[in-house]
């Protein structure tokens, strides 16, 4: 075994003896494990939260090689490919797009919201991961609820003090399958280790 993997499997099981994951199923506590393994934080045991079934929807999901969307750039990079080319699974990041960036501008929005609104027009039943931005979260919640996107399942942990803790618990109360945090914590690495977590899942054959 390299050195690389036992430091991870030493990890996860600190993470087996020092955090109670017996509320998750089997499949769901992989992406809490990795989620305390991501943030170094075994709070995250409790501020994890995922709707009932929500992993098997993305992992299904995954499996008919739907894209994915994500909020910021290093959401798209953290996304392992490892399991993506054999489904074909396109992995985009709008927020620097040039039509964005005009749109963000002549319409007062952030480029986040424009994000949102440009992939809700081209890829409305997408996979999404949001870790950054809760604008855009926010924005993908309203979208939804205007019946203007379907997201298969959502990936939604934005970080911060101003509208992350507003806009996962907003989530929350719908029944996207999604996988988000309590509180301000969160990021885009939380994002793209759910999306990781999936495929993890998705590699085991379930």
């Amino acid at each position: 075994m390299n050195k690389g993997l036992q430091i991870e499997q030493d990890s996860f099981a600190i993470i087996n003896a020092g955090a109670d994951l017996s509320r998750f199923s089997e499949d769901e506590q992989i992406i809490a494990r990795k989620l305390i393994h991501t943030t170094g934080d075994m709070e995250f045991a409790e501020l994890t939260c995922i709707l009932p079934g929500a992993v098997a929807a993305g992992v299904a999901a995954l499996r008919r090689g739907v894209p994915i969307i994500c909020d910021v750039e290093m959401v798209r990079v953290g996304i392992t490919s490892r399991y993506l080319q054999q489904y074909g699974n396109q992995v985009h990041c709008f927020i620097s797009e040039p039509d964005v960036l005009t749109r963000a501008s002549a319409e007062n929005l952030t480029r986040a919201e424009t994000a949102m609104l440009y992939a809700a027009e081209r890829y409305p039943e997408a996979i999404y991961a949001i870790g950054n931005a809760p604008t855009a979260l926010l924005k993908l919640l309203e979208l939804t609820a205007a019946g203007r996107m379907h997201p298969a399942f959502v990936a939604g942990l934005p970080v911060g003090f101003v509208k992350a803790e507003e806009s996962k618990n907003l989530l929350r109360q719908t029944t996207i399958p999604h996988v988000t945090n309590r509180g301000p914590k969160g990021g885009s690495p939380c994002a793209a280790t759910v999306i990781n977590g999936l495929l993890v899942v998705l590699g085991q054959g379930r």
